[in-house]
């Protein structure tokens, strides 16, 4: 590594993660398990490390040494708890993960994700809420919720839904909109990993003003100086978006689409309800025209489809399923 964070003192720490000072007023937001997957502690010590960094940082980095960036949400927990109904915890732990990533975003202070490896699911939304990526160029990414019963719930689905129409109006007609909006969807149906940083790009994972490093032993040196570059350009926190979304008349389309699928056998009857869940959330719901909705609304969506899905046996299956593969 170009600077080793074994021997700074780390600022604050938990089981999950440390918050360290790596000089040049930067801090250092370290996840330190093997797949740095996210409990309710990592969204602990992210809450507490803004504050420190907002008062006395010039900026942060998150960046990791293990092999990967963060494969999201803990799932044995989440099956547990949606086994005995505690969707109080749930609903907590989600509403905790979004707004994590949302303060990413309005902090006064620029945050650089630094990816590597594997961040999926919630992993990739941390990514999202970071004012800019400096990606390691083997960076998969990728929100992969429909493989296990669930759509993305960390402001993901919001982040895509803005993405795919971003700079775009709602006078346009809609079959001009519609072909953005469904490449976004297709994305998410089939869960797609990025082959690598350029991938992830194409994928809407990445922008393309997101920075690339081909050099794993300068990432996190590259993430340092992208924070450094931001705070010298006088940073200030982005104004928080207005989403447009294409409400009734995306999702009737979207929804014909699947329907196509299901006829064809290309999916089953559980990814069909799925992906229904999952357009209506990424077209705004309910709306009787395209139009603009704030970040909170589509959030609000999120949590309220995810908790839904918790609920369904189906959905414990698929994570079964999901776990029983990882122990192989």
């Amino acid at each position: 590594m170009s600077f080793n964070t074994l021997d700074a003192k780390p600022i604050m720490s938990n089981a999950d993660a440390s918050l360290i000072d790596i000089g040049d007023d930067i801090a250092r937001l370290e996840l330190h398990s093997k797949l740095n997957i996210i409990e309710d502690g990592t969204l602990e010590i992210f809450d507490t490390a803004l504050d420190e960094v907002e008062s006395n940082y010039a900026g942060m980095i998150i960046a990791t040494e293990a092999k990967n960036f963060s494969v999201g949400l803990n799932l044995i927990l989440l099956l547990e708890r949606a086994k005995r109904k505690d969707w109080d915890a749930i609903s907590a732990t989600v509403r905790k993960l979004q707004t994590v990533c949302t303060r990413l975003q309005t902090v006064s202070k620029p945050v650089v994700a630094a990816t590597a490896g594997m961040a999926l699911g919630g992993g990739c939304e941390l990514a999202f809420g970071a004012d800019a990526v400096q990606a390691f160029t083997e960076s998969y990414l990728g929100l992969v919720e429909l493989r296990v019963g669930l759509i993305p719930v960390g402001g993901g689905t919001k982040e895509m839904a803005y993405r795919c129409l971003e700079g775009q109006s709602p006078t346009i007609p809609i079959q001009h909109l519609f072909p953005y909006v469904n490449g976004a969807f297709g994305t998410l149906r089939e869960s797609k990993v990025s082959q690598n940083a350029p991938d992830a790009v194409e994928l809407g994972y990445l922008r393309r003003t997101d920075a690339v490093s081909l050099d794993r032993e300068e990432h996190l040196e590259d993430a340092k100086q992208l924070v450094l570059s931001l705070h010298k350009a006088d940073y200030r926190p982005p104004e928080p978006p207005q989403i447009l979304v294409l409400g009734e008349e995306g999702i009737a389309r979207l929804n014909l689409q699947i329907h196509l699928l299901r006829e064809a056998g290309v999916i089953d009857d559980y990814t069909q309800h799925l992906a229904n869940k999952l357009a209506f959330v990424l077209c705004g719901g309910t709306l009787s025209t395209p139009q603009f909705v704030s970040e909170q609304y589509m959030l609000d969506l999120e949590h309220e489809t995810f908790l839904s899905l918790c609920g369904q046996p189906e959905t414990h299956a698929r994570i079964e399923a999901t776990l029983q593969k990882g122990k192989k």
